[in-house]
């Protein structure tokens, strides 16, 4: 019996010891959340967006239905609840474990552990990104409440720059030399 004691409190002193080594599984995941969340909701405003011009590429409120607002609306809340998830997070996870990213393998582009190292490296960049992501989704929601087409036309693309100045900085950092 003392024996069997002994070896529960070793097992348990290893999973502690292990534990802390191992990532936080409430840890949010990048790789999920961009690749469910962030891309598919962001491609529906800008899809939406694209339809509420006119033949001239000017913006018009009258091509989108009153659903189509709503969807705006639901997308730019989701994105941005996804955004803000990853800008308080103690630590964010790039991938889970064999979670390919979707340029991983080509060349000059960071897999998972790379992204990784770079998260863990600027945790405060990171965040701000984050923050700065979740910000430019309040014009995005003013403007499809509003249904304002102009402001919706403008506000998306700064989702877009958003976008890529953190891809830029944490997915793909060696195109920034180039």
């Amino acid at each position: 019996m003392k024996s069997s004691l002994s070896l529960i409190g070793i097992g348990f002193l290893c999973v502690t010891a292990t534990a802390g080594n191992a990532p936080d599984p409430a840890s949010p995941n990048l790789h999920q959340l961009m690749k469910n969340v962030v891309a598919v909701q962001t491609q529906v405003i800008w899809d939406l967006g694209n339809q509420a011009q006119d033949d001239k590429g000017n913006p018009d409120a009258s091509k989108l239905k009153p659903a189509d607002w709503t969807r705006i609306i639901q997308a730019s809340t989701q994105v941005k609840q996804a955004a803000q998830t990853l800008a308080t997070a103690k630590h964010v996870r790039a991938a889970g474990p064999g979670e390919k990213l979707q340029s991983e393998g080509n060349p000059g582009a960071f897999g998972g552990k790379e992204v990784q190292a770079v998260i863990d490296a600027q945790p405060e960049a990171f965040r701000a990104f984050a923050r700065a992501l979740a910000a430019s989704l309040d014009p995005v929601t003013a403007a499809a409440r509003a249904k304002d087409a102009a402001k919706l036309f403008d506000s998306s693309g700064a989702i877009d720059q958003v976008c890529e100045d953190c891809h830029v900085q944490f997915w793909y950092p060696n195109q920034k030399n180039q």
